[in-house]
């Protein structure tokens, strides 16, 4: 891999790419690798990546988070499985409680990734408003356990709880 394209990778956040890029040309080297975890080194990446990002979930008061779960219901997707489908129609918004997902779009028939959602994150809030198309397709990557809200019942919350509309714009806004 040429020092470019790990630079720009790095710049996409691919830092877990990275780590197993490196231990892969280790490994390669020498019949004998260094002591090295890979699957601890993972887990501290991931959980230094998650401690810095601000997430919808706990932006939300206590209240917030108790009414969201009041108006929606919990669900369960199987790694695969699409949240939802690009093109669609957009009649449900998500929360995130565990597992981590996949945002893709359809690229002239190939598919590429745009960014990659995980707990705590809000999902499908750019279709909220009733009639509109989903933009891209969410894929889960291992099993997703998700608060799921009828885009109609998230209006009502909404109008009830005046400033999530500014907490979800924050966090679009930071992606």
């Amino acid at each position: 891999m040429s020092k470019d394209r790990r630079s720009d990778r790095a710049s996409r956040g691919d830092i877990l790419e990275i780590l197993a890029w490196l231990h892969e040309q280790g490994k390669r080297r020498d019949a004998v690798v260094p002591e090295f975890d890979v699957e601890k080194t993972l887990r501290l990446v991931r959980a230094a990546r998650d401690a810095d990002a601000r997430k919808f979930w706990a932006d939300l008061t206590r209240t917030e988070r108790e009414a969201f779960r009041a108006a929606s219901r919990e669900r369960t997707f199987p790694d695969g499985t699409a949240l939802m489908h690009q093109g669609q129609s957009a009649d449900e918004v998500m929360v995130i409680l565990d597992g981590r997902t996949a945002v893709v779009v359809d690229d002239d028939g190939r598919e590429r990734l745009i960014a990659r959602r995980g707990p705590g994150d809000m999902i499908g809030e750019s279709g909220r408003t009733p009639g509109n198309v989903r933009s891209a397709t969410v894929v889960a990557r291992g099993t997703v356990r998700a608060l799921v809200m009828k885009t109609e019942d998230y209006a009502a919350f909404v109008s009830e709880h005046f400033s999530v509309p500014d907490v979800v714009k924050r966090h679009v806004k930071e992606r």
